[in-house]
């Protein structure tokens, strides 16, 4: 039996959904490969936590997965940047040559693991599985010198893990900030795309880390903790949770709008994903200087957005996007993207919700309908951002706005 029922049951659990959500990744990996990428996450979580199963189910197992634990921490990060690569890519990402050298940490530790293996099995098991130093006073110099030196560099690579997961946090959080931005040149709505539970994802692990550091300072330094403290398994039952449940709902941003948006131009046929992406270099690296759009055609452009938005009324169009506007007025996705950056200084995203900003401020006046009414109406998909969006628009929340109509009434 366990020391820690409690805790071996939701170690339990986290192994039982990371089972479960890996076999659903790897079914969808067929297609897209970022969910390779996260199968491999939820992987090296499992065998970072696995020893309490191990020592009831399979005890056998447990050096192996100790000497496992380093390359899989030199996993995760690397992983978790090619996941997120994969979502965000505006184009279909697939593993390739130039992701290899993230994983040269991983292939160094796994160097370790080899050499680790060189030791005799009496003394891999005494030092890993039991932690008895003394083992090594009954072996030849050469082999406990080799001991020492791999403690050594162990040692480091533990420490050192916290520069390479700070680094790729880096490059994470200015990834998503860029593809948040791109989509909001190509959408008008982009709540289910911008995977805002990442930075949940990222906070609770700095905080869980914070936490850990803390608990294992105090342990050491100040006093024992109380033996059974299941924080530890909790909280890496709900990351585990949270990974997989948002892991498995989240699709690529772009990947609906180059499958289905294709614009098809009056004797022309219909555009490719590469046609969208040049919207995207154009933004962020050109600036539309190899555009040949000239200030006349940019007027009518100007005109003819105007006439779709106050005549036709698109914004109202939860779905539209850049390409489905295009398509409206038979125009380049590019050319639109470039007079409004250009000459009406907006985006896609807020140039559309400016006018459904303005639509809801008049329901709000001449209606009694509920604000979240009056944003669905209005082409919003949530009513957060609606909120926001009106915000920034009139300086005032949706209730501040219709108070101050309704006393300009009276």
């Amino acid at each position: 039996m366990t020391e820690n029922p409690l805790g071996y049951f939701f170690t339990c659990s986290s192994m039982a959904v990371i089972a479960f959500s890996i076999n659903l990744l790897l079914l969808r990996a067929r297609q897209q490969q970022m969910y390779l990428a996260l199968a491999g996450c939820l992987l090296a979580v499992a065998v970072l936590i696995c020893q309490p199963v191990l020592a009831a189910l399979a005890p056998e197992l447990r050096v192996p997965a100790l000497m496992l634990a380093l390359p899989a921490l030199y996993l995760l990060p690397p992983l978790f940047w090619c996941y997120v690569k994969g979502i965000t890519s505006s184009t279909g990402w697939r593993f390739s040559r130039c992701e290899w050298p993230h994983f040269a940490l991983a292939g160094l530790c796994l160097g370790i693991v080899l050499l680790t293996l060189l030791l005799p099995g009496d003394v891999r098991y005494a030092l890993l599985a039991e932690g008895r130093e003394d083992i090594l006073l009954q072996v030849a110099a050469s082999l406990r010198y080799l001991v020492y030196g791999l403690a050594i560099i162990t040692f480091l690579l533990v420490t050192g893990w916290v520069l390479q997961a700070g680094f790729y946090l880096h490059r994470v959080m200015r990834r998503l900030q860029q593809y948040r931005a791109q989509l909001r040149q190509l959408f008008a709505s982009t709540e289910e795309e911008e995977a805002r539970w990442i930075n949940g994802l990222l906070l609770a692990v700095a905080a869980g880390g914070g936490l850990f550091a803390t608990a294992l300072l105090y342990d050491n330094l100040v006093a024992p903790l109380p033996s059974g403290l299941l924080l530890k398994d909790v909280l890496v039952l709900l990351l585990v949770w949270y990974l997989a449940l948002w892991g498995l709902r989240q699709k690529p941003g772009f990947a609906m709008l180059a499958q289905s948006e294709r614009v098809d131009l009056p004797g022309q046929g219909p555009a490719s994903p590469e046609d969208l992406q040049e919207v995207l270099q154009a933004v962020f690296e050109g600036k539309y200087q190899r555009s040949a759009l000239g200030a006349e055609q940019a007027t009518s452009i100007a005109n003819k957005l105007q006439q779709a938005m106050e005549q036709d009324e698109l914004y109202l169009d939860a779905a539209l996007s850049l390409p489905r506007l295009a398509r409206h007025i038979g125009c380049s996705a590019n050319y639109i993207s470039q007079t409004l950056n250009e000459r009406l200084g907006l985006n896609f995203f807020d140039y559309v919700n400016r006018y459904r900003v303005q639509a809801a401020a008049r329901q709000l006046r001449d209606t009694d309908l509920t604000v979240l009414d009056i944003a669905m109406n209005v082409g919003f998909n949530a009513k957060s951002s609606f909120y926001t969006a009106f915000k920034k628009e009139l300086q005032q929340t949706p209730s501040q706005y219709r108070a101050a109509a309704g006393t300009a009434r009276t």
